[in-house]
């Protein structure tokens, strides 16, 4: 059955537990939150040594997991056995799913996009073989419709190379059996030992799969999904900081919860990490404020691109080499920093064709950020209901701001010579010995020519 967080655990405080519960969705901060209450509320302190039970979603076999469902607990009392992550409920029909979490966390979190991208492979029938060497070029279009559904097709080329620098640079474990699920299904419905209990994670599942519908017979299914819109994301933000900050009794200012937004996108999980060092950083004090962001939260390598960026439009080389040698501090990949500005130029490009369209209103250069949310985005949000995928107008509203009221200061041609430039380089990086970083400084150098300008 579904259920509520607040209800399950009066449930269990009652004594009244499920033989397994299912926690899912893509807001990952409250599905391991609900994760973490669920797990303090079934088992006590003094028990977990011996029996709670993890295992990650890229290790799990059926068979070693109905086997440790079945055993009795090492000591009296309740038995937990926890798998995070589950690929068992995974599906091509998912593809898009899994893809998007590829993708949005390539930067942020290597390790998740590649579990993600070996659970991509599993569902579509691929090996690691099929794609390394370049070899994932030789999959048809018409191929990768029959594996994923036209998943990610248009845009694969930008995000397939990245992962596979990844796969040379970290190891994921690749898991047993997940094939069987008859048989965990079958475990769940004739029920566990008294006392023994399957709580799994999940980022996404195909709710049509028999397994689902077993868990969900059996026990207990609870949902977490991303909240959309910046709005949506502001006051989820504000509600669980609220609630963490009180606990330790501190407050976050109007103006400083803005900032920390700003560099973490809104994103639950990021910016709630960010709030246990603000805690900690601000010590005694009750208040947390905009000088605390300031010091405490770090650019991510997406604001220094914007940085980078921006000295690129200003023209200013200086600027933009500075902004390039900080990034490589950051230990970014050449290939990444390379994929990111073509990423900037083709939002630009796309900006100068939308306001050429006369499908939204004049955007003018100078224009501040509330201006472009009241008299603009209703307008680019509109469209965005007719594209998919890496379209300007599907992304962050800022992202589509900073493009539009850039997007005139460069002619057409100029954008799409750095595209035919950007895609040499890209090509030269893979194919030759060339020094990354000098071929990325000339790169900037050029960009931030005037027309014309020569040298």
């Amino acid at each position: 059955m579904q259920g509520t967080l607040k209800k399950i655990i009066a449930d269990i405080g009652k004594g009244v537990i499920a033989p397994c519960y299912l926690i899912h969705g893509d807001e990952e901060y409250l599905v391991t939150d609900a994760l973490d209450r669920l797990i303090d509320a079934i088992l006590p302190p003094d028990q977990r040594d011996f029996n709670l039970f993890y295992l990650e979603g890229e290790n799990e076999d059926v068979d070693a997991l109905c086997d440790s469902l079945r055993m009795s607990p090492l000591i009296p009392g309740r038995k937990v056995v926890v798998v995070r992550n589950t690929r068992l409920l995974y599906s091509r029909a998912l593809s898009t799913d899994i893809i998007q979490e590829i993708t949005s966390h390539l930067e942020n979190d290597p390790s998740r996009a590649l579990r993600a991208f070996h659970a991509l492979m599993e569902v579509a029938g691929w090996s690691l073989e099929d794609m390394k060497g370049g070899q994932w070029r030789n999959i048809s279009d018409e191929d990768w419709r029959k594996a994923t559904g036209d998943a990610g097709g248009a845009d694969r080329g930008e995000w397939i190379p990245r992962v596979l620098e990844l796969c040379d640079r970290l190891t994921v474990p690749r898991g047993g059996n997940r094939k069987d699920t008859d048989r965990l299904e079958e475990a769940l419905l004739e029920g566990l030992p008294a006392g023994n209990c399957l709580v799994m994670t999940a980022a996404v599942v195909d709710k049509r799969k028999k397994l689902f519908k077993g868990i969900t017979d059996a026990g207990v299914v609870l949902s977490f999904a991303k909240t959309k819109g910046e709005s949506g994301k502001k006051t989820l933000l504000m509600d669980r900081a609220a609630d963490a900050l009180a606990k330790q009794g501190k407050r976050l200012t109007p103006d400083a919860l803005l900032a920390l937004g700003g560099k973490t996108g809104f994103d639950l999980r990021g910016s709630m990490q960010e709030i246990e060092k603000l805690i900690a950083y601000v010590g005694d004090r009750e208040t947390i404020d905009r000088n605390d962001i300031d010091a405490v939260v770090e650019k991510t390598a997406e604001d220094s691109v914007f940085d980078l960026t921006g000295a690129v439009v200003e023209r200013d080389a200086t600027a933009a080499l500075e902004i390039l040698g900080q990034l490589l501090d950051q230990g970014v990949n050449h290939i990444m920093i390379l994929t990111m500005i073509a990423r900037e130029v083709r939002f630009l490009l796309q900006g100068h064709l939308l306001l050429a369209s006369g499908e939204i209103p004049p955007v003018r250069p100078r224009m501040d950020y509330g201006g472009f949310q009241a008299g603009i985005y209703p307008a680019v949000k509109a469209l965005a209901a007719k594209h998919k995928g890496a379209w300007l107008a599907t992304q962050h509203p800022y992202v589509v701001y900073n493009a539009l009221r850039n997007a005139g200061r460069f002619s057409r041609e100029e954008l799409i010579g750095h595209l035919h430039r950007l895609a040499e380089l890209d090509r030269a990086m893979k194919s030759s010995g060339a020094d990354p970083v000098l071929a990325l400084r000339r790169l900037l150098i050029g960009m931030c020519r005037a027309p014309g300008q020569g040298g």
